[in-house]
């Protein structure tokens, strides 16, 4: 059982790797974290804050698009190309294919997004700071919000096209973003039904807000160990749920 995840994940993974379309973006990310240099000669005394500004914002753009780009391709390039069916029929159960897929996902946006850190905590050290715990938070929040996306973009995957799958990921990461903002159009709501029903679709709804710490890490503003924690096993608790779902929809899924 596990040899089986473990085998679809290095092979999705070595495929993503070669993948010349994200080696492109993830070169453009680069290109985009060194512009950060340009910018803070023009901050004059808050170069600082800009390279910690704008490489958070591009780890988490660039991050984002990756996983959604990489998470509605994964099935479709192997029903495109028959090849799934021989997977398949195998002795390998689909949820096992689902996390295979997943794990060899995660696996690849950790080395890449991992390399935009890098290249972002370079910056700083260039310009002789040493990155502390708040940047570092900000970078580990960053990475959990990106493995959320890619697991609702495989959910979506696991029973729609790329292109609707591509749109329904970005829009539930949009909304996920704008949680607190439409929580506060909910609580104006003055009847009874309305209000209840919106209420209770935020419970399904990913908090990708709380993950975006940026402005905090930009002004040294405190990022506690115990919300980092219930953070990690909030972000833990969703990926499990979504690809349970993702792997019962899969495994409905007529593939004739």
């Amino acid at each position: 059982m596990t040899r089986a995840i473990v085998t679809i994940a290095a092979t999705t993974f070595k495929e993503s790797i070669r993948n010349r379309t994200l080696l492109a973006i993830l070169f453009l990310a680069l290109a985009f974290i060194a512009s950060a240099v340009v910018l803070a000669k023009l901050a004059l005394d808050q170069k600082v804050r800009v390279i910690t500004d704008w490489g958070l914002f591009c780890v988490s753009a660039f991050g984002v698009l990756l996983a959604i780009l990489m998470g509605v391709s994964l099935m479709q390039k192997e029903v495109r190309r028959k090849t799934l069916y021989v997977v398949l029929t195998r002795p390998i159960a689909r949820w096992q294919y689902v996390a295979g897929k997943y794990l060899g996902l995660a696996a690849t946006l950790l080395v890449e997004v991992g390399l935009l850190s890098i290249a972002m905590l370079a910056l700083l050290w260039l310009e002789g700071v040493s990155p502390g715990w708040l940047v570092l938070k900000a970078l580990y929040l960053s990475m959990l919000e990106i493995l959320m996306v890619a697991a609702v973009a495989v959910f979506f995957a696991a029973f729609s096209s790329p292109y609707l799958s591509g749109l329904f990921t970005l829009g539930i990461f949009v909304v996920g973003r704008s949680v607190p903002h439409l929580i506060e159009v909910i609580e104006k709501i003055d009847l009874a039904v309305p209000y209840y029903v919106f209420k209770s679709l935020f419970f399904l709804l990913p908090d990708f807000a709380s993950f975006n710490v940026s402005t905090q890490a930009v002004h040294g503003l405190d990022i506690s160990w115990a919300e980092t924690g219930v953070l990690t096993a909030y972000s833990c608790g969703y990926l499990v749920l979504v690809l349970f779902f993702a792997s019962w929809v899969f495994s409905r899924r007529n593939m004739t």
